[in-house]
């Protein structure tokens, strides 16, 4: 009985062994039970680039954060009377703010890299002279009265993002006269950070001419607010690889290896806010209350309140690491499905056998060479890391497949294909705007060179052959 037992268990045993049924799911199953770990190697990706943001956070924080330029804007004091009940009039002082006419930024972007850990990041100093001039301020389009004009009291407020960046003392040349600006701006609800000062202001000049000279550091953005009735911007820097990024392209632009020059010009027509415009705040008998009657803009300036109309341009390292790593993962149950289907036709056509245990090994080196990816990536770079990681991959599947199927012709063909494989999907990487029409035709390539090579296969036939 117990000869006749074994029997069968033999007899159950071969046949889980040679059926193709049983292979093939347990193939599938295992193809997707390493999923598990390619998540998990993901996961640690984003983690990593988590942690090179916060390196870049720590960094700014100390040189300076990514600059927004914003004006210079002026402010005048105005005040309103209102006719009370009791026949006394009660006076309410609100502020009027005026663009320039024209506005005109020219600068030197001088990048470096400063690194905090294993992390590089690209910070820069930008060195800008500020130019332009204000027209005599249109009380008319405010409906205001010239006589209630504290012109005595009028201010320039210059807006910068990163005060922590500011590298030299800012001052203005305001119509001939130097002023040395002071931190704070006049209106925080309008700009929120950034220097201002008194200037002088003359009922009867028609024309306000200006100069700043700013030298600021930053980290990755410079932007610039169009606050002109016409603003230009003419940018240059030794930077390779810049984004132009905001609401506007350059009108011209040259980049190459030894840098890149660029220029802007915007109008006010091409943002949404206007050239004046009264505040919402007013004061009575010393005391600053909100005043009810918003205007359209709600409780912000109109430049604060709009979308955004700023525009500049972004340094950019030509390579990151963890974008292309992430992307590589992408193709990992690709490539565990395709070194599979190799195995299995191996197994199947050449008559021997693979245990899934050993499957099971293979997919999980396949899965390591991601982890390997993104730790050597982080100190040779993107390419060499994938380069040694293949090495490394295909060596070590290649020497074990030996030992499986104990024929060297077979393990080249296998460690070929292999190669092959990995080939393709550093090309796919590369091409970043054809990534999926390259994806898709080496996937339909991959399938094509399968069906034909077992077209003429008889499956049902296949174990008494």
């Amino acid at each position: 009985m117990a000869t006749q037992d074994n029997n069968a268990w033999n007899r159950f045993g071969s046949w889980v062994k040679n059926s193709l049924l049983i292979k093939l799911g347990s193939i599938g199953f295992l193809t997707l039970l390493l999923i598990i770990p390619n998540s998990m190697i993901n996961d640690l990706v984003n983690e990593r680039q988590g942690r090179h943001v916060e390196a870049s956070w720590e960094v700014s924080s100390s040189w300076g954060s990514a600059q927004t330029i914003t004006g210079p804007i002026l402010s005048v004091p105005v005040s309103e009377w209102v006719q009370l009940e009791n026949g006394k009039k009660q006076e309410t002082v609100r502020t009027a703010f005026f663009l320039p006419t024209l506005l005109q930024s020219d600068g030197e972007i001088i990048p470096s890299i400063r690194k905090r850990g294993i992390y590089k990041i690209v910070v820069y100093q930008s060195e800008l002279v500020i130019t332009g001039k204000f027209s005599k301020p249109d009380l008319e389009a405010l409906h205001l009265n010239p006589e209630n004009v504290h012109w005595d009291q009028a201010k320039i407020s210059l807006g910068i993002s990163g005060l922590s960046g500011i590298k030299n003392r800012i001052g203005i040349e305001w119509s001939g006269q130097n002023i040395q600006l002071e931190p704070g701006t006049a209106d925080p609800s309008v700009l929120a950070s950034g220097v201002s000062n008194g200037v002088p202001l003359n009922p009867d000049q028609d024309e306000y001419n200006f100069s700043i000279n700013l030298k600021v550091n930053g980290t990755g953005n410079l932007k610039f607010e169009p606050l002109g009735k016409e603003t230009r911007l003419n940018l240059e820097s030794t930077w390779p690889s810049p984004s132009f990024t905001g609401s506007f392209l350059p009108d011209s632009r040259e980049v190459s290896k030894d840098g890149f020059k660029a220029s802007w010009t915007v109008l006010d027509f091409n943002r949404n806010y206007p050239q004046q415009w009264l505040d919402h705040t007013f004061t009575f008998n010393g005391q600053n209350t909100g005043y009810e009657e918003l205007n359209s803009y709600g409780r912000n300036s109109p430049v604060t309140a709009s979308e955004g109309a700023a525009f500049g341009v972004r340094l950019v390292q030509p390579v990151d690491e963890y974008a292309k790593t992430e992307r590589s993962t992408k193709y990992a149950i690709m490539v565990i499905g395709l070194t599979f289907l190799i195995y299995f036709f191996f197994e199947t056509l050449r008559k021997f056998h693979i245990h899934p245990f050993q499957y099971l090994l293979v997919g999980l080196a396949l899965s390591v060479f991601y982890l390997l990816l993104l730790s050597i990536s982080e100190y040779l770079g993107f390419n060499k890391a994938y380069f040694l990681a293949t090495g490394a991959t295909i060596s070590l599947i290649g020497i074990y497949s030996y030992g499986i199927i104990k024929s060297w012709r077979l393990t080249l063909q296998l460690s070929v294909l292999l190669g092959l494989i990995y080939s393709f999907i550093f090309i796919v990487l590369q091409l970043e705007d054809f990534a999926l029409l390259a994806g898709s035709l080496g996937i339909f390539g991959a399938l094509a060179i399968v069906m034909f090579y077992s077209r003429n296969v008889d499956w049902y036939n296949l174990n008494k052959e």
